[in-house]
């Protein structure tokens, strides 16, 4: 590992909707989970926790929101068996053992509730509109999968898929290291689609990897390659973080085994990766695609780039319109009691 904090996504805007890896996120860790409103102080509160770990040289991984690649979703801190995490929706999450084990931290005990009420037709009218915005953003990224799989409806049956998955599983055999523990699998997303584009946390793969081993991509088959990694390593005892694809969120796109100090990564039109003395495996190796065929992928690679422009303008929409609804809450919260209320939570934790 080449670094004590890595950067991840929990939640991804998808073809399917939202999709949440929220409920494998705290693991065996304790948990405190957030409640309140949006600019209440949720992501703020992480964030001055993880700074005071990662002080300490403590390994930190922060979670960032799909909605806002700036701001926290959930922080993990495995050295002080700890966890953070934003419990209001749409990634709803509650503590599973509360006293015992877990906590909720309500920030709504430091507003005025006066001041909210004043304002709920407004605080009504702007969350419809973010819903509006978050829909639109679905449908497009609905169709930006429907020219994914179009793609695939030509590639596919022209791709060596066994010859790929023999190559896979050879391929990690003779780089990866078999260990005497217990494998543990960390699913998270690398990427996400956001109001801030489509955001690429490569570092968390440098980090976490000495060799990174890019996949080149051309025809969005990858997932056969990484599918085939996956079965492999199951066996093998490690931890890995096994990296989603935020457009369809029930396929491998990065796989990262920071025991073995490997990583596998996908690099195609939507993302590139160009780490230093990078091996490269070009998947189209197993592909046999004539001319008449690649004019026809055109079509989808088209609808895939046109569909994913008009959802991050609805998402750059949503979070102006979000931003708005936060300032209801910012300007009902005293905000020297929360930080008041941070700081000896942190000295608690620490």
């Amino acid at each position: 590992m080449n670094g004590t904090t890595i950067r991840t996504f929990l939640g991804a805007n998808s073809k399917d909707g939202f999709a949440s890896l929220y409920a494998t996120f705290p693991g065996k860790l304790s948990t405190i989970v957030i409640k309140g409103g949006p600019g209440s102080g949720k992501s703020g509160i992480m964030k001055k926790i993880a700074a005071q770990a990662v002080k300490r040289g403590l390994f930190v991984e922060y979670c960032y929101c799909s909605s806002d690649a700036e701001s926290l979703d959930g922080i993990r801190i495995p050295g002080k068996n700890l966890c953070v995490v934003d419990g209001t929706p749409p990634h709803l999450t509650e503590p599973k053992f509360p006293g015992a084990k877990d906590e909720i931290l309500y920030t709504g005990q430091f507003w005025d509730q006066k001041k909210l009420k004043v304002s709920l037709s407004e605080i009504q009218e702007f969350s419809e509109k973010i819903s509006e915005c978050f829909s639109r953003a679905y449908r497009y990224l609905s169709a930006a999968g429907k020219g994914l799989d179009d793609i695939r409806a030509t590639v596919l049956p022209n791709t060596d898929g066994e010859r790929m998955k023999t190559f896979a599983r050879d391929f990690l055999k003779r780089h990866a290291k078999k260990q005497k523990g217990e494998g543990i699998f960390y699913p998270r997303f690398l990427s996400g689609i956001t109001p801030q584009g489509y955001v690429v946390n490569r570092d968390t793969v440098y980090t976490l990897a000495e060799k990174v081993y890019v996949l080149e991509d051309p025809y969005h088959i990858s997932h056969l390659f990484l599918e085939a990694v996956l079965d492999e390593i199951s066996e093998l005892g490690q931890q890995v973080y096994v990296f989603y694809d935020p457009l369809c969120p029930a396929e491998p796109q990065h796989v990262v085994l920071p025991e073995s100090g490997i990583g596998f990564v996908t690099s195609n039109k939507l993302h590139t990766f160009e780490p230093q003395n990078a091996y490269k495996i070009h998947l189209n190796r197993f592909c046999t695609i004539d001319g008449s065929a690649k004019e026809r992928l055109k079509g989808g690679e088209q609808l895939i780039s046109t569909c994913l422009a008009e959802a991050l303008d609805s998402l750059k929409r949503e979070k102006a319109l979000h931003d708005d609804l936060e300032e209801f809450y910012i300007e009902a919260m005293d905000f020297k009691k929360l930080n008041k209320y941070t700081e000896k939570l942190i000295e608690t934790l620490f």
